[in-house]
């Protein structure tokens, strides 16, 4: 597995000074999470694996895990344990330590598309099967996790779980078009948002505002105010596809967002102008961008169908793109 350095026919902004790819993956890449160690990543991969980089040393990534089954999300937490859901429904822990997998749960009966840790530890997986749920960490064994409940949603997929930024509420994104918004105790629904026609696909709380950002298949971002009842605040076409997944930057001054429509774009966290498009003519991917991941203020890192990690160097936070 190798990072292989880029060479572009277009020159890169000074927003963007350069870039790396990794081609590592035999599958496409599903999901990226910080690994723990300054400059580390993880990448998950619809080839069973879930592989460590490291920005200084990008040509070694290293195997963590493998589980014979597509990845669709994974999570590292502080206890050095990894969490990994797969296609089939299947909620993996692996030690990091050992990279040994120490058990195994059919969580759902379809895939299972985010895993979220709650602040009291809790975890809250989103299912396929339009269920969450929600798993105590300390179970049987040094490293059990056991099933406290599992609560039906929708009938159709559920695709993204994000907790507040106070921890009190968990925002839900279901195939069926709603972002549900959950109390973190005992999971009572307080405010259903529909907005999202074909599909909402993720969510995000903004880390400055009383915001909630989501995202569809009908390719817009909306925006709804946490502190006005959850009403829709702004609404745009951000993309001409599916929007797979929203981040913002560690000092919340950019978004970033990745689309099936083959680009990730990056955004202005206060306005949500457009600063940058990451596209085939900036160096970027070929397919479906699946999720993006930020490594500091700094780099941005994406993941595509067509099997590769891109780290984008990101500069400047507030120069638009001109055209």
């Amino acid at each position: 597995m190798r990072f292989l350095e880029i060479t572009c026919d277009m020159p890169l902004t000074k927003i963007f000074s350069g870039n790396i790819r990794s081609t590592g993956h035999k599958g496409p890449v599903y999901d990226l999470a910080q690994a723990g160690q300054p400059g580390a990543f993880l990448s998950a991969s619809g080839d069973g694996s879930v592989v460590r980089w490291n920005l200084s040393d990008p040509e070694n990534g290293i195997t963590e895990a493998r589980v014979g089954r597509a990845i669709f999300s994974l999570i590292r937490t502080n206890t050095d344990l990894l969490y990994i859901g797969d296609e089939d429904g299947g909620l993996h822990v692996v030690d990091l330590a050992t990279r040994q997998e120490v058990q195994l749960e059919r969580a759902h009966v379809k895939g299972i598309f985010a895993i979220q840790e709650l602040p009291d530890g809790r975890l809250v997986v989103a299912g396929g099967d339009g269920a969450i749920s929600v798993w105590t960490t300390v179970g049987e064994g040094a490293h059990g996790i056991a099933l406290q409940r599992k609560i039906p949603l929708t009938d159709e997929k559920v695709r993204s779980l994000a907790v507040s930024n106070d921890g009190k509420f968990l925002a839900v994104a279901c195939g069926d078009g709603t972002v549900r918004v959950l109390e973190c105790t005992d999971f009572n629904e307080i405010h259903t948002l529909i907005g999202h026609d074909k599909g909402a696909n993720c969510v995000v709380w903004h880390p400055g505002k009383p915001v909630l950002v989501s995202g569809g298949k009908d390719g817009h971002l909306r925006l709804w105010r946490t502190d006005a009842k959850f009403q829709q605040l702004h609404a745009f076409p951000a993309h001409k596809d599916t929007i797979y997944r929203i981040a913002f930057s560690p000092d919340g001054s950019r978004c970033a967002t990745a689309s099936r429509d083959k680009t990730a774009k990056i955004w202005n966290a206060n306005s949500f102008d457009l600063l940058r498009k990451l596209d085939r003519n900036a160096g970027g991917h070929g397919y479906s961008v699946n999720t993006v991941l930020w490594m500091g203020a700094q780099t941005l890192v994406t993941g595509s169908d067509d099997k590769s990690i891109i780290a984008w160097a990101c500069n400047d936070p507030n120069t638009a793109e001109k055209g």
